[in-house]
Parts: structure tokens; C-alpha cells; sequence
């Protein structure tokens, strides 16, 4: 995974205005009613199941599963919100 200069600036302003219990982003999947979507939270270790990761001076605690699939993203921000560019969906599910 790489970050943009966006994502980098937002998530180290997330992080300091978190505080102290919050060193890393982890990244998981959530099980929805339309199949899994990946999420992101702030967390203050790696647990069981996760690979930590530092991308350009963030940690990230991303699940093990996730690994191969977020290899090929770039993760940005919009002014909005952050967008997993290169991300390839999974095909089937009520929100395709």
C-alpha cells in the first residue's frame, strides 16, 4: 500500500489530535449485509491476525487477510474522506 501526501497529512492529524492511545491505523474488514467492505480506526497496536506495517512514518495494523489485496492501493483523501485508489471490488453482493 502507498499513501498519498493527503492521506499522509490527515492521518497524521488524526493521530495527533487523538492522543496518546492512538500510535497506528489499523485497517480490517467489516462483514455487511452487501459481503465485507474494508475499514480503517485508529488503534494503539497490532493484534492477533494483523501485520504491522510502517508507511512513510505511519504504522498501520492491517489484518492479515488484507495484505495481498491492499498491495497494489494508494490510499487518498479528498477533503472528505479517504479512498482506497486501485482497489478491486469484489464481484456479486447487493451494492456492486
Amino acid at each position: 500500500m502507498k499513501l498519498s501526501e493527503k492521506a499522509k497529512k490527515e492521518l497524521t492529524r488524526v493521530l495527533d489530535e487523538t492522543g496518546e492511545n492512538a500510535n497506528g491505523i489499523r485497517i480490517y474488514n467489516s462483514q455487511g449485509c452487501c459481503g465485507t467492505s474494508i475499514q480503517m480506526d485508529v488503534a494503539s497496536h497490532a493484534e492477533n491476525g494483523e501485520t504491522a506495517i510502517n508507511i512513510d512514518g505511519i504504522d498501520f495494523y492491517i489484518e492479515n487477510v488484507l495484505i495481498d489485496t491492499l498491495t497494489d492501493v494508494t490510499l487518498d483523501h479528498n477533503g472528505f474522506g479517504f479512498l482506497m485508489n486501485g482497489l478491486k471490488k469484489e464481484s456479486g453482493g447487493c451494492c456492486c
